[in-house]
């Protein structure tokens, strides 16, 4: 089955679309006119649920099916599918018919492109089973379910995949299985297939990437005729194709960036899938031979799935069996008794350093923290969109995503270095290699976060040795932010170790060709003493002396703190400063900045991820390369209100004073004659707005935010909104202790009180 697209901008006007299901050459072995492969019938089931769901996006459907059952068995009959074309017309879409089979994969795209002109999204949805116990499987059942499934697959996507290449766009789902992936009973040629599937779809997605041709892969459970025999009625409804559809029309978007990926959906659920492998065991010795005597010994460690490793390609994967070949080499190999996390130790020095977890540590923080860190980082009262981040009062105060380092660095600002197993860590010593942030929402504007930190991995450069430590960041038991710091000690190298990781999260170059976006930011003589404030005392930041212990002229700015510099003029440049929009930062500290020099960020964006570097203006050198920010998709919903705020107490509040207004507004208005919008939070976040307009005529209440300019604008809780309304909290007091915001004409907050008081009597 394939999609044919041409992009527009949105998914509300979602790629026009040529959707085609093949079915086999027509078999009439005994003088009938019988159709022995009808496959995956789009006109029923998943197939029929996407050619709606993109018809209704304002796709171009092609509809092809030839009738049958799940077996393949059946007369022909091209009703289903004219049913179908007749369905999404009928809706004012547009879509044809098509009898193709799926072998005859040049036929169906030469189709698709006499129809269209184009085809940018393949879905291969074609199937049928033939079930039988592996010892009862004849040869023309197993040939078939591969000719169906996995060679008809290749057929269509193969004679599509030149025309994605010269347009430089394509989009590619598979449809493996939970058999395939898990295996069942019966289903030895189906599981086969359909795993095969998912390593078609692995390759296409390496070989397609340089041409913006991204293959997932979907193994959907849905009711349909190759399930409705084994399934009850009530389970069939509710695993409706339906409740597939989306993640087929999301992984088709062109704003979608997931590429060699595989899920499992149904029933309104979807989880993503990967690999993970064990830290395994080194078997052998130099010059010597593996016996069997010396895996049984080590099977424990081979089958250990703690500190797991997650391969996410091969160079990850042999990156790993090299280190372990150069391991032994160099240094003779690990005895099969060996202890240590041999896989992906070096020496047995390093060997109870890999999986060392640094005691639990909370950090806590209020808004004071989170300004001192923007104004550590650059945010100035000169640029007015900062106030954001440095003024408590701003209606939409926010916490720098950077800010999330700060939270996770306390295993090393504690003095947890020198609690590593293997190394005596010197903190003149120690420079700032990599950094990787990921958040999994924005970060609270005050809070108390729980981490817990893990050495990944230790490698050797020669000249030092760097060590890999994961952090974690939970709000009770949910994962805020996640970072990886990649230190690098000076001197401690030159021990045989392997030079790579798979756990490394990697940098990526920067693309050949100007920046498209460039914002410099002059450093103060101050900036690494107001920096450190943050809470790293590392004294080569402060102290000359130190610094000069450790080879530098002077003291340094800190690695970091560069680090937030180019992430704020990345937010300020692509994502307009909503903190809500950043995912992931990952960089690499190439040379030391001195305070008081200017940087320069370089940027490039590449779809929703912005490759930058940074550079000292004054010299050209790069101090930070190979470095992006993942940004996630912009939403229309995001310039909605955000709740409805029926769940909020204050809603009936704002509704009552509606209400009175009706007979008094005239005089109310008369009296104060101004605009007053309120913002109600819930849990941190803004839950809703509303407007009280007693500027003209006799008043209104509603919700959202002023339809003109608000001459005061007040922001605290639902549960102080009522406090204040019901007399359990002083105004004033909820203002000077920060439980309330106001900005505006703040004065004319008197006039709405006692308007309120004599009024409403609420």
């Amino acid at each position: 089955m394939t999609f044919q697209t041409i992009r527009t901008g949105s998914l509300g006007e979602l790629l026009r679309l040529r959707m085609l299901l093949e079915l086999l050459q027509p078999l009439d072995n005994q003088g009938r006119r019988e159709w022995k492969l009808p496959v995956g019938a789009l006109s029923r089931g998943l197939g029929r649920a996407y050619a709606l769901a993109f018809a209704e996006r304002g796709a171009s459907v092609v509809v092809n099916d030839l009738g049958g059952d799940f077996k393949g068995l059946g007369k022909g009959s091209f009703a289903a599918a004219d049913k179908v074309v007749e369905e999404i017309r009928s809706k004012g879409g547009k879509a044809v018919a098509n009898y193709d089979s799926v072998e005859a994969g040049e036929k169906i795209v030469r189709t698709a492109l006499e129809a269209f002109g184009r085809i940018d999204v393949v879905v291969n949805n074609a199937g049928i089973l033939r079930d039988s116990s592996f010892g009862r499987i004849s040869d023309e059942d197993w040939d078939i379910i591969h000719r169906v499934h996995l060679r008809g697959s290749f057929q269509v996507t193969r004679a599509a995949w030149n025309h994605m290449k010269k347009q430089k766009f394509g989009r590619i789902v598979m449809t493996s299985s939970a058999s395939g992936i898990y295996g069942n009973f019966g289903q030895a040629s189906y599981s086969a297939a359909k795993l095969g599937l998912l390593g078609f779809s692995n390759t296409l997605a390496i070989e397609g990437k340089t041409s913006n041709i991204h293959c997932n892969t979907i193994a959907p459970t849905a009711g349909s005729r190759m399930t409705q025999t084994v399934m009850a009625e009530d389970l069939l409804k509710a695993l409706k194709p339906d409740y597939v559809a989306p993640l087929v029309l999301w992984l088709c978007h062109e704003s979608c960036e997931e590429n060699g990926s595989l899920f499992e959906v149904g029933g309104g659920w979807i989880g993503k899938l990967r690999w993970e492998r064990t830290l395994g065991a080194i078997v052998r010795q130099k010059n010597q031979p593996v016996t069997p005597e010396a895996v049984k010994a080590n099977w424990k460690k081979i089958c250990d799935f703690d500190n797991a490793t997650k391969p996410q390609s091969i160079q990850e994967s042999v990156a790993s069996l090299i280190g372990v070949v150069n391991t032994i080499d160099s240094d003779g190999g690990v005895s099969t008794n060996h202890t240590s996390h041999a896989a992906s130790t070096a020496t047995s020095e390093f060997a109870g350093a890999i999986g060392h977890k640094f005691p639990p540590f909370s950090s806590a923080y209020t808004e004071l923290e989170t300004i001192m860190y923007a104004l550590g980082v650059g945010a100035s009262v000169k640029e007015p969109k900062d106030m954001k981040f440095i003024y408590e009062g701003s209606t939409d105060f926010s916490c720098l995503p950077t800010f999330g380092v700060i939270i996770a660095q306390k295993f090393v600002i504690g003095g947890g270095l020198s609690e590593i197993p293997g190394f005596s860590v010197n903190l003149a010593k120690v420079l700032h290699g990599e950094q990787y942030l990921e958040l999994y929402k924005p970060l609270p504007r005050a809070g108390n976060l729980r981490c817990e930190a893990v050495v990944a991995d230790v490698l050797d450069k020669g000249s030092g040795s760097v060590i890999l430590v994961d952090v974690y960041s939970y709000f009770e038991e949910e994962l805020i932010c996640y970072n990886q710091f990649s230190l690098f000690l000076v001197g401690s190298g030159g021990t045989g170790g392997k030079r790579t990781s798979d756990k490394v999260k990697a940098t990526v170059a920067v693309p050949n060709r100007p920046p498209d976006a460039v914002l410099t930011d002059t450093t103060s003589l101050n900036q690494a003493a107001l920096y450190r404030l943050s809470g790293d005392w590392n004294p080569l930041h402060i102290d000359p002396n130190f610094a000069g212990f450790a080879g530098f002229d002077k003291p340094i700015l800190h690695g970091l703190c560069t680090f937030g510099f180019s992430a704020r003029h990345v937010l300020q440049k692509f994502a307009d400063n909503d903190v809500s929009r950043f995912k992931a930062i990952k960089v690499r500290f190439a040379k030391p900045v001195y305070p008081g020099q200017t940087l320069q960020t370089e940027m490039w964006k590449e779809g929703n991820r912005i490759h930058f570097q940074t550079k000292i203006q004054e010299t050209g050198d790069i101090v930070i390369s190979n470095a992006y920010v993942d940004l996630m998709p912009t939403s229309d919903t995001s310039a909605q209100t955000p709740s409805e705020g029926g769940e909020l107490q204050s809603t009936l509040v704002f509704e009552e004073i509606g209400r009175r207004l009706k007979d008094i507004g005239h005089e109310v208005a008369k009296k104060v004659n101004a605009v007053f919008e309120w913002h109600i939070t819930k849990g941190g976040n803004i839950a809703a707005k509303w407007t009280i307009d007693l500027k003209s005529g006799f008043g209104k209440v509603y919700q959202g935010p002023a339809k003109g300019p608000a001459d005061a604008t007040f922001t605290l809780s639902d549960e102080d909104f009522m406090d204040v309304v019901l007399g359990k909290l002083d105004p004033q007091k909820a203002f000077f202790s920060g439980r309330l915001k106001a900005r505006g004409n703040i004065m004319l907050s008197q006039k709405l009180q006692m308007i309120l008081k004599d009024y409403a009597k609420l």
